[in-house]
């Protein structure tokens, strides 16, 4: 994750470059890069050359994310849109659930170095499909300075409205996903249980961005979508960190569900719309490179927050209240985001 986090921070630098290479070469590279950091890994065991390997994984995660919704806005009709993009959106959680489902089962049968080889397999496969199956697009180079691209993705407001949009989710979702095994261990639950169950709740965060792509796709205003997120997030994280030490598990863990089920709606959105509020087509890789950044800040810097509050007042009890004020403030911004395009 730290290596994935570490590439965002060149998100925004990154992104003017990958209409240039071609969208789906920054697609199949990135894919090679994860496969080949993967097939590396097998073979060696010093911290120092692992963390490395994970540094490239992030650029090729990177590479992939920046050019993502670019490549299937050049490949999909105009009115598959919403329901595509809300597909795209489930990457995050649905690839975090299905690693959390498979990984302890491969190592049943395999060690740390195969399951690695797996996944390096995995993503070369996938680049093989992709080189074979997925059309090349041509897209509009033209000759923008890299610098004047990143001034106008940088001096356009809508831009920077749904990147602190998602910065503000993605820091929440984190945190309360990052602070699960403190409930897990609280109810003495097996680590096979705990890993089924934060899979469980990931898998639900990627089914909130599917169903808001097709709730999009029917119609539904993108704005009324976001703030119902938002207001869910808020409901869930006061029940859930003011109340923790009086409800039930299961109250617990249906609160956890449903923060992350509605904030898909949140990250749905955002993708779908950052193909709108770029400040021109060549600026979308640029657009989601900074609302990457975005994300990427609040989920480093979150957390920590979190646990320093924690620690300085012995309650859960401010942490709600702040997550609470993060929803406020992602309804605030939404509200301010599509009047300007009223």
């Amino acid at each position: 994750m730290f290596g994935t986090s570490f590439g965002h921070d060149f998100g925004l630098l990154l992104g003017r470059y990958t209409a240039k290479i071609g969208l789906k070469r920054c697609v199949l590279l990135g894919l090679l890069l994860l496969a080949g950091a993967s097939f590396i890994g097998c073979f060696v065991d010093r911290f120092s050359a692992l963390f490395s390997l994970r540094v490239i994984e992030g650029f090729g995660f990177l590479l992939i994310t920046l050019s993502g919704p670019a490549f299937i806005r050049q490949l999909v009709a105009v009115e598959q849109l919403p329901a595509k993009m809300g597909l795209w959106s489930a990457y995050m959680g649905g690839g975090m659930g299905i690693g959390l489902l498979s990984t302890p089962f491969l190592l049943t049968i395999l060690d740390w170095q195969g399951v690695w080889m797996c996944l390096g397999l995995l993503s070369f496969a996938l680049a093989i499909i992709i080189y074979k199956a997925v059309p090349s697009v041509q897209i509009s180079t033209q000759a923008i300075a890299i610098f004047e691209l990143i001034k106008s993705t940088l001096s356009h407001p809508p831009a920077w409205i749904l990147a602190l949009v998602f910065g503000v989710y993605a820091g929440q979702w984190f945190s309360l996903v990052g602070f699960l095994p403190t409930i897990y261990q609280q109810y003495q639950i097996s680590l096979q249980t705990a890993g089924v169950l934060t899979a469980m709740v990931a898998m639900a965060n990627a089914v909130g961005t599917f169903v808001c792509g097709l709730l999009l796709q029917r119609g539904l205003r993108a704005q009324v979508l976001m703030q119902m997120g938002f207001a869910v997030l808020m409901l869930c994280a006061l029940s859930f960190y003011i109340l923790r030490d009086v409800l039930p598990f299961i109250v617990q863990f249906l609160l956890v569900i449903h923060f992350s089920l509605f904030g898909g709606l949140v990250a749905a959105v955002v993708f779908a719309q950052v193909l709108n509020f770029a400040p021109q087509p060549i600026a979308i890789s640029t657009t989601v490179g900074l609302v990457l950044q975005c994300s990427a800040i609040s989920q480093f810097l979150l957390p920590p927050v979190v646990a320093a509050i924690v620690s300085a007042t012995g309650t859960w009890l401010w942490v709600g209240i702040l997550m609470a004020v993060l929803s406020a403030m992602g309804m605030i911004l939404t509200s301010i985001l599509f009047r300007k395009v009223a």
